[in-house]
């Protein structure tokens, strides 16, 4: 991150004073994120959407982040930072967003008309990250970081589609950039509360309500050189469940079904070259965890026991490469399977998708450029028509989309330059399984919660045309 100018520098002194037998160092760093524009008409964007398409003009929200951290002491060679980020989401097109309900849709006599549309207008902010790390306690390794706290951790992303593949942020401790051989090793143990599952000892048709369980995250990841430009990377996260042990559920309630252990192990090869840069990923995904639909992110478990068997295989190929001065373009390859459920408690069989993302960038002028973006996938799924049946059944979801647009940017021979003003047409069509209409299924906040409601005169549509305006920057 930059430094920001002294007048910053000073106000992050005072907010992370520390005692006068440390060594201040007023080092501080500002940094973010966001996007924001206006588009034709809403658009039922979601996280899927992006996911599976591309997001270049496919985006209608407001999303922004801010992070502020300082290196606040230095004692003994040791630099002990805080780190903080905040974020901020809202959908649709309004001046005042507020965090309460007082846009919600109300009767003549302010009464709430429709609960499940309350928030529909409204803006939801976020702790993303509070975290102390602290660099060079260890004497034969000052380069190792030992840290604690609520992190953005090793999040693997594909920027074009805004997929994270692994991503188990949250809060935990651990320590990065342990020398290790001719390479990296990283640890961390993360944990996360989720939703149980109890029924009674006594009588199992009844549940127990509003009870919790927990999910240990256990992450290794080694990274090595390889030949000239490359490098490898080996990660694995075990994800072990840890059920609610309050001794009067323990004995009035059972887990309403038993469920194991997760895995994801990643092996990733990265290669820089003349051209640009390359990377591809295997993933393997085994255990409770790989019940979750293709560009999904394997953090979450499966509670009904279906899937402590389940195996999803994913490929990714994904890249930038500049063919002349002038000319650029990022891609994205991904191909992903999975089978291996107990069909006796599911209706699941086997999955599998495909996607094809092209972003060819041409420079015009020093601070302008073209773009086209074109994205297409496929979704299958093979599924009982009945609990232990031996027929099957078929779905198939298919979509495109088709952007083009003209940017003004710094560096427009810099895909990655930001800030960036883009305006654009966008045409999606699909074959009617994956909705993108206006309101539909609208995923109303952008936090990746889908509520499924029906306006008047709401049809699924399987095409789309769009056109806007949009910023977006990262510093």
């Amino acid at each position: 991150m930059k430094k920001v100018n002294l007048l910053a520098a000073a106000v992050l002194a005072a907010a992370f004073a520390m005692p006068a037998q440390a060594n201040y160092t007023p080092n501080a760093y500002f940094g973010g994120y966001f996007r924001s524009g206006v588009m034709n008409k809403h658009f039922n964007k979601s996280d899927s959407t992006v996911q599976h398409l591309g997001r270049l003009g496919a985006e209608n929200d407001t999303y922004a982040e801010v992070m502020l951290g300082a290196d606040v002491a230095t004692v003994d060679d040791t630099v002990w930072t805080i780190n903080s980020r905040f974020s901020m989401s809202s959908q649709y097109n309004r001046d005042w967003q507020s965090t309460d309900n007082y846009n919600a849709i109300r009767n003549s006599n302010g009464a709430l008309t429709d609960y499940a549309n309350d928030d529909v207008e409204g803006t939801r902010f976020a702790f993303r990250e509070f975290n102390l790390q602290v660099k060079g306690l260890m004497d034969w390794d000052k380069d190792a970081v030992v840290w604690s706290g609520k992190r953005f951790y090793h999040r693997e992303d594909i920027h074009i589609t805004d997929f994270y593949y692994h991503d188990i942020s949250g809060m935990g401790a651990g320590v990065e950039n342990l020398t290790a051989g001719p390479g990296k090793l990283s640890l961390a143990w993360m944990r996360r509360d989720d939703g149980g599952s109890y029924v009674s000892r006594q009588d199992e048709s009844k549940s127990l309500s509003g009870a919790n369980s927990s999910v240990h995250l256990i992450d290794v990841q080694y990274d090595l050189p390889a030949w000239d430009g490359a490098n490898i990377e080996l990660r694995d996260t075990y994800l072990i469940p840890q059920r609610n042990s309050d001794s009067g559920i323990k004995k009035n309630y059972k887990a309403s079904a038993d469920y194991g252990v997760g895995n994801i192990f990643d092996f990733e090869l990265n290669q820089g070259y003349s051209l640009g840069w390359n990377k591809t990923v295997l993933q393997w995904v085994h255990g409770s965890n790989a019940n979750y639909a293709a560009f999904g992110n394997p953090i979450w478990l499966d509670t009904t026991g279906a899937s402590d068997s389940a195996n999803r295989y994913t490929f990714i190929n994904f890249g930038e490469t500049h063919f002349t001065e002038n000319l650029g373009m990022f891609h994205v390859v991904y191909a992903s399977y999975s089978d291996n459920y107990d069909n006796s408690l599911t209706t699941k069989k086997n999955d599998k998708a495909f996607q094809f993302v092209v972003r060819p960038y041409y420079r015009l002028t020093k601070m302008t450029r073209l773009y086209f973006e074109g994205g297409f996938f496929t979704q299958s799924s093979k599924s009982y028509k009945a609990i232990g049946s031996s027929q099957t059944a078929s779905d198939n979801t298919q979509g495109q989309k088709y952007t083009l647009a003209y940017a003004i940017t710094p560096d427009a021979g810099n895909f990655w330059s930001r800030p960036e003003l883009r305006f654009y047409v966008s045409y999606l069509h699909t074959n009617g399984k994956f909705n993108i209409s206006q309101w539909g299924n609208s995923e109303k906040n952008g936090w990746e919660s889908t509520t499924t409601t029906t306006y008047p005169g709401d049809t699924t549509q399987n095409r789309q045309w769009l056109f806007g305006v949009q910023a977006e920057a990262w510093w």
